[in-house]
């Protein structure tokens, strides 16, 4: 019997690594350190070919609300005043509040966005299966992250049929904000129904029943085989854990 042909395709535990170092980073080490990570960071994925994918969700979703939170913070926290504009008086403690949480914020947004673009969500679902995560969590996973494409796919079609009408969609921030409000409750219930469909027919292959799950899970041949990189999972050990180390330390001392 001729078995399914087996794509192989090798997955490097150091990026998962890395984002976890980064995040780690973002709330243990002092500003001083954040920044010099944040540089290095910054660095390495604007040489990134995917570089349009990390910082676009950034640039439009986090970084108003950083600049939300120096406006907000700056004003009324109490301290020393550094600057103002007309009637507002901007003080120092709340700039430099404001400047740790952004510094926080653009780490773990952009190492995960560079984790995420980097590596595709089958190898992860697969390298998961690998090391002996349950199935239901990762079809949990696999639907969150194919909720994102799905409802950005159907935004995309819904802007170039209402261009097609004659509408203008390409304007600025607030006419995309006022066509999309509407669309998000009916986009929502149409992939709730599409994810309940799955899980029906899941639940039907006892997908939910684990003495199954594990009976037949030596039958069952992998859509993909992934070969871990031993080196990069070694120095992505050594990574994490120099940086808990770190951590540990500032707190001691």
């Amino acid at each position: 019997m001729q078995t399914p042909e087996t794509f192989t395709r090798e997955y490097n535990p150091f990026d998962h690594y890395l984002t976890f170092t980064i995040v780690f980073a973002a709330f243990a080490f002092k500003l001083e350190w954040q920044l010099i990570a944040l540089a290095i960071l910054i660095i390495a994925t604007t040489f990134s070919p995917n570089r349009k994918a990390i910082y676009r969700g950034f640039i439009k979703f986090v970084l108003p609300l950083i600049l939300i939170g120096f406006f907000i913070n700056g004003i009324f926290f109490t301290g020393n005043v550094v600057f103002a504009l007309g009637p507002l008086k901007f003080k120092d403690a709340g700039l430099l509040f404001a400047s740790t949480v952004a510094v926080r914020l653009t780490l773990i947004v952009i190492s995960i966005s560079y984790y995420f673009s980097k590596v595709k969500s089958e190898t992860i679902s697969e390298y998961l299966a690998t090391r002996g995560a349950d199935r239901r969590f990762i079809y949990i996973y696999l639907l969150s992250v194919a909720m994102v494409h799905l409802m950005r796919d159907k935004l995309q079609k819904i802007y170039t049929a209402q261009s097609a009408r004659g509408l203008d969609t390409t304007k600025n921030f607030f006419t995309r904000a006022r066509y999309l409000l509407p669309l998000l409750v009916p986009l929502s219930y149409s992939y709730l129904a599409e994810s309940l469909d799955r899980g029906i027919a899941l639940r039907a292959a006892n997908f939910a029943d684990k003495k199954s799950s594990q009976s037949i899970s030596n039958k069952v041949t992998p859509l993909l085989e992934i070969k871990v990189n031993s080196t990069g999972l070694l120095f992505g050990r050594l990574l994490f854990l120099a940086a808990v180390l770190v951590g540990i330390l500032r707190l001691v001392g």
